[in-house]
């Protein structure tokens, strides 16, 4: 994939902006990034009007990985001019920012208005493609990941309901297991009352037995004291008086 243009201001400055241009090209071309958006930035508030500034400001600010504020000076860069070219290389510079951050279709995107500008660029058509390319096996790869993560969804969903049908069952197995002790609980009663009803009736029974007996025999004894009693009565009347 082409690298991001880099559109370095020569002598086109004057004044004291024209050492902090130059100074910043060479901290670029060094790798000194940090130094380079620092001079940029110093010749930009010198001359503010200069779109070229910015747009070598959004390079320096993406080599040292502040791609956010490169975009937009990029972005700044593209409104203050009207030069198709210059702005297809704004738009191919800020598609390669998404391409690095595998933003597909933000690449893709910004590819195609730099095509626009710039039909017959061929590295930008090739960067339009790749992305294309990327974008679709990404959107394949989030597909997949979103059938994974919906089946895995629906595996916990039916492992819960199994596991409330297995709670259910047992809470049933149990309640049956209650009702079936209370229910022998309650034949055993069923079968103790009966015979506690006939051993109080035997009870009572033997108990009026008893209490017929001792009549019984308390009327045997009031006879016989009452033939005693008339014995001696009649005894008495035969005995001859002296």
């Amino acid at each position: 994939m082409k690298r991001a243009a880099v559109f370095l201001i020569g002598l086109l400055l004057m004044g004291a902006s024209l050492d902090d241009a130059r100074e910043a090209n060479n901290a670029y071309r060094n790798g000194e990034y940090a130094r380079a958006i620092e001079l940029y930035k110093s010749a930009i508030e010198q001359n503010p009007e200069n779109s070229k500034l910015y747009f070598n400001l959004g390079n320096a600010l993406a080599k040292d990985g502040k791609t956010d504020e490169a975009i937009r000076y990029f972005e700044q860069f593209k409104a203050m001019t009207d030069d198709p070219e210059q702005r297809a290389m704004a738009d191919y510079n800020i598609g390669n920012i998404h391409s690095e951050n595998k933003e597909w279709e933000k690449a893709t995107n910004y590819y195609k208005n730099s095509l626009r500008y710039q039909p017959m660029d061929r590295d930008a058509k090739q960067n339009y493609e790749i992305a294309i390319k990327k974008k679709e096996e990404q959107n394949q790869q989030q597909q997949q990941q979103q059938n994974s993560d919906d089946q895995q969804n629906q595996q916990q969903q039916n492992q819960q309901q199994q596991n409330q049908q297995q709670q259910n069952q047992d809470q049933q197995q149990d309640q049956n297991q209650q009702q079936q002790q209370q229910q022998q609980q309650s034949d055993q009663q069923s079968q103790q009352n009966p015979q506690q009803q006939q051993q109080s009736a035997q009870i009572s029974k033997a108990e009026a037995e008893k209490i017929l007996k001792a009549l019984e025999q308390k009327e045997k004894d009031l006879l016989k004291e009452f033939k005693k009693q008339k014995t001696e009565s009649s005894n008495s009347k035969n005995e001859k008086d002296w």
